[in-house]
């Protein structure tokens, strides 16, 4: 039986809420310069990075398991004639003919991977598409425990946004934290206004596994990658423990 997409309620909201969302590309342009050659675009989702690496003149392949975002990427990249192919696919299940010189998991998708042996089985995959030498960029929000408190059962704003049709959408986060299992069970509410004053709500339920520091170094170091830097911001400052991200860029020997 299929795990139900819990992007398609949601995947056109998502798309417009993160269309002039830029703060991660220079790293990741930074990053793929470093590597050279091909990219894959882990868990691409719309393709909002490999659609910048893209337009930059990188050979870029997307996987994700949203058929939902990825019809969206899809049209994307035919409307601004980049050739990017993208798959359907489960990241713990990585598996490629082509082999790359830089993968990238952007902006918390390696959370949605559930347990321990769903992260390695990932990386282990991740790392047999690898070109030697080739690099692992895994960017998630840092878990410090005054932020996990904090969002505990708060039902918070994430942001407003205008839509293609020009509809303002604004977008509602709640989270239920499970620390003894590091789950966070997030629920994703979007409200759009009408011009009649009518509400159309959309949403998705969430099941999250965040990571800290240590636990993602030993889950790549156990998946045979080494050279593993750790950053805490996206302009890749030194990582302190307090910042809002948590990035690590590893190499396969």
């Amino acid at each position: 039986m299929s795990t139900p997409d819990p992007y398609a309620a949601i995947a056109e909201h998502y798309a417009a809420e993160h269309d002039d969302w830029d703060d991660d590309l220079p790293m990741y342009g930074h990053l793929a310069e470093r590597a050279g050659g091909s990219v894959l675009d882990l868990a691409c989702g719309t393709a909002r990075v490999g659609t910048a690496l893209a337009t930059a003149g990188f050979a870029v392949y997307g996987i994700d398991a949203s058929a939902a975002l990825l019809a969206i990427a899809r049209r994307r990249a035919e409307e601004r004639g980049l050739e990017i192919v993208l798959e359907q696919g489960d990241m713990r299940r990585v598996s490629s003919s082509v082999r790359f010189d830089a993968v990238f998991c952007a902006l918390d998708s390696f959370l949605h991977l559930g347990s321990t042996q769903d992260q390695l089985d990932t990386l282990e995959g991740v790392k047999d598409v690898l070109e030697p030498g080739g690099i692992l960029a895994v960017d998630v929000f840092n878990p410090t425990l005054d932020r996990l408190a904090a969002w505990d059962g708060l039902l918070r704003t994430q942001g407003s946004f205008t839509d293609a049709e020009g509809t303002t959408v604004t977008h509602f986060v709640s989270w239920e934290v499970d620390p003894g299992a590091q789950r966070i069970d997030a629920l994703h509410i979007y409200d759009a206004l009408d011009d009649d004053g009518h509400v159309q709500r959309r949403v998705s339920r969430m099941p999250l596994r965040y990571v800290h520091r240590f636990e993602l170094e030993l889950a790549l170091r156990c998946a045979g990658f080494e050279r593993i830097e750790t950053y805490g911001s996206w302009a890749l400052d030194p990582y302190d423990g307090e910042g809002d991200r948590l990035i690590a860029v590893a190499t396969k020997p």
